[in-house]
């Protein structure tokens, strides 16, 4: 699919799924790719575009699989909420707006905008860690 109609399709699934309002799953639901997400991922492959190496987790209890436990890519599929009851996380400003969460979890879309043309197309500048310290505290 060429990347303009790979656009298009992403936002058109990103303003369905926020009006939709889906509600979060359960915090100890097992990890899963979201939809969004896995349409970045069809192209991170290493082929189409830089490879990814999908980190998928969702357990806010084990303190060995947090900050700094992944080596290179950020984890996906942890439900927020749980996170943010645990030490080191912190609830996110109504003004973050852009940060788009699927049924609750974080995903690629959480910190990354496809239509952003800069390097790493982030959602906001990480100068100082501006975007790490949405979500955690240190």
């Amino acid at each position: 699919m060429p990347w303009s109609n790979r656009k298009s399709a992403l936002i058109a699934a990103a303003a369905a799924l926020l009006i939709a309002n889906a509600g979060p799953a359960p915090a100890d639901a097992p990890p899963e790719i979201d939809p969004l997400s896995r349409e970045c991922i069809g192209c991170h492959d290493g082929a189409a575009g830089p490879d990814v190496r999908v980190n998928l987790r969702n357990n806010a209890s084990n303190k060995t699989m947090h900050v700094h436990s992944f080596d290179g890519e950020h984890p996906i599929g942890m439900i927020y909420q749980s996170y943010v009851a645990k030490q080191g996380y912190k609830p996110i400003s109504p003004q973050e707006r852009n940060m788009i969460m699927v049924n609750g979890a974080v995903g690629c879309l959480t910190c990354h905008d496809p239509l952003n043309p800069a390097k790493g197309h982030l959602i906001k500048s990480d100068k100082n860690s501006a975007l790490c310290i949405t979500c955690h505290d240190k």
